[in-house]
């Protein structure tokens, strides 16, 4: 359809539409653990935004690329797509959806000497978002209380900020209804500040639960990454057997991760 002869206007909507729709892609990739695949159609939806010069578009897909360099273990690469994607965050929300979903994490997972760093920018997310007039927007491209509050834990927990992290993440699931993939992703951060802070027993339990509520089938990558960094956090405090031998066999026993008729939720979740 790009190719064919047409009129500028229409030509414009129609990238801005396969932006989009590539956007979508890219984030269905992602959820389904295929970061290659991710990033080709997140690079695709920056460069038709930036062809038609939709700020919304580049901000969103610079901020999918720093979320899926974070995953991929590249904080410093994340870091640098987020102050990119920051440049095209045109309202207080799109500032903190970006700040916290693309900066804020990449920065605390660079280790303690970021720590200052990592608190501006907590706070910095927190005052954006506080400032914008219409409120948190939840939805494919949005960014509600529920995932700043995620994503404040997470980097607590980078820090080493144990209750911290806990209290961020219980705050998150108050705004996400249970067995949805947010507060899944949120129950999972406060088992991993549970087993950081000297209680394997409790964090496991948080695993099971998440397990026993949201079926195997449902389980996406990103949730299936935060179980097994609860398991290697089990091991690190050397949680005796009984805490750990039976979330690591249901681990174990997990199909294998396929694309389904779910809604999952916006982003990093």
């Amino acid at each position: 359809m790009l190719r064919r002869h047409q009129s500028d206007i229409v030509r414009g909507e129609l990238r801005l539409a396969a932006g989009w729709l590539s956007a979508l892609v890219g984030n269905l990739a992602f959820h389904l653990a295929d970061h290659e695949a991710a990033l080709i159609h997140f690079a695709t939806a920056a460069r038709l935004g930036t062809a038609v010069g939709h700020p919304a578009l580049i901000c969103w897909t610079l901020g999918a690329q720093a979320m899926t360099a974070y995953t991929r273990g590249h904080p410093r690469e994340a870091v640098e797509l987020a102050q990119q994607a920051l440049e095209y965050a045109d309202t207080p929300l799109r500032r903190a959806q970006i700040l916290a979903w693309g900066e804020l994490r990449a920065t605390a997972a660079l280790g303690p000497a970021y720590r200052a760093e990592a608190a501006r920018l907590a706070g910095d997310a927190q005052d954006a978002m506080a400032a914008d007039s219409d409120g948190d927007r939840p939805g494919r491209f949005g960014f509600d209380a529920a995932e700043l509050f995620l994503h404040l834990a997470e980097a607590s927990l980078l820090l080493g900020d144990h209750a911290e992290a806990a209290a961020h993440a219980a705050a998150s699931q108050e705004y996400v209804e249970n067995g949805r993939p947010g507060w899944g992703a949120a129950v999972l951060v406060h088992a991993r500040a549970e087993a950081s802070g000297g209680r394997p027993t409790d964090a496991a339990e948080l695993g099971h639960h998440v397990l026993d509520t949201i079926p195997p089938e449902r389980l996406r990558g990103t949730l299936r990454i935060r179980l097994g960094a609860l398991d290697a956090d089990l091991q690190t405090a050397g949680a005796s057997s009984t805490d750990t031998s039976g979330l690591r066999d249901r681990l174990r026993a997990l199909p294998a991760l396929e694309a389904t008729g779910s809604s999952p939720e916006p982003n990093g979740r």
